[in-house]
């Protein structure tokens, strides 16, 4: 893949289901791959810790599985589980595979859920990665985010000041009513840092869902119930609006103000990477 105008980003947006092995969740993936590739997707975006494993323990494994249906399909893929390090503790990761099926990227989540989320969700608390997640897609810069850590913007600011034209936002579900603002958040991650987001999830029972692919300028697809979601992102416009200013003049030749990343001032910001008190234990957490 090298470096274009365009991007055809797929969401799958699967239902968790209650009760099932965690293995039925491959053959899913795989008919999703298959279904993203057929759609002319060029990359595809599964949720957080899906096909999984989610529960820390299981000994399922599906890497290989993965790599040769992206491969196949001719598709990039993001997809996640957890796993259990050689320290004892337990990890929420992401990979993205290439449409040739080779392994671009694999990233801890940095800043997992605080609270009970994961001993919850996955039977076990999770520890935190040491880095952000960064790679190239051909000349197509992705950044990858887990979940809550769309709610923090100094994760996703970094990343587009990195080179991220898209921004991958794998979640792991059971919004209910804070829902609404986590697809708020999603656009607004798009619009402040001009680049394009997609975010998914898993659907718990009868919850809406927030698929969604947003531009920064507009939402360019979205879908609150089970499939797929597909949308072509004009990176191309995005490139301009970071390319340019603001203007009076009218009328005007954007939706959202253009030129946000050059117009930031990084020597006023320093109390954004000193030490403070009272930040979360997430190392001590897991460890506990």
């Amino acid at each position: 893949m090298s470096r274009s105008g365009a991007l055809r980003l797929a969401v799958a947006q699967p239902p968790a289901r209650a009760g099932e092995p965690e293995e039925t969740r491959l053959a899913d993936a795989l008919a999703a791959i298959a279904g993203a590739g057929g759609a002319g997707a060029e990359l595809l975006l599964f949720p957080e810790s899906y096909p999984g494993p989610i529960r820390a323990g299981s000994a399922m494994e599906c890497s290989a599985e993965i790599g040769a249906a992206a491969a196949e399909a001719g598709v990039a893929v993001c997809w996640g589980r957890v796993e259990r390090g050689d320290d004892g503790v337990h990890r929420t990761v992401a990979y993205l595979v290439g449409p040739d099926g080779a392994v671009l990227l694999r990233y801890e989540r940095a800043h997992p859920a605080t609270g009970d989320v994961h001993p919850v969700l996955s039977g076990a608390a999770m520890a935190p990665g040491a880095r952000l997640g960064f790679a190239r897609l051909g000349d197509i810069g992705v950044g990858l985010l887990i979940c809550s850590e769309l709610w923090i913007p100094e994760i996703a600011r970094t990343l587009a000041v990195r080179g991220a034209d898209v921004l991958l936002a794998p979640a792991g579900g059971s919004f209910r009513r804070v829902a609404p603002n986590w697809r708020l958040l999603a656009r607004a991650r798009a619009v402040e840092n001009q680049l394009h987001l997609g975010l998914t999830q898993a659907l718990y029972g009868d919850e809406e869902g927030s698929a969604l692919i947003a531009g920064p300028e507009a939402v360019v697809a979205s879908s609150t119930g089970p499939g797929l979601v597909v949308g072509d992102c004009d990176l191309e416009r995005a490139r301009w609006l970071r390319e340019h200013d603001d203007s009076m003049r009218e009328p005007k030749q954007f939706d959202s103000l253009p030129g946000l990343l050059r117009a930031r001032r990084p020597e006023l910001y320093g109390d954004l990477t000193r030490p403070a008190a009272d930040l979360y234990d997430y190392d001590g957490a897991a460890r506990r």
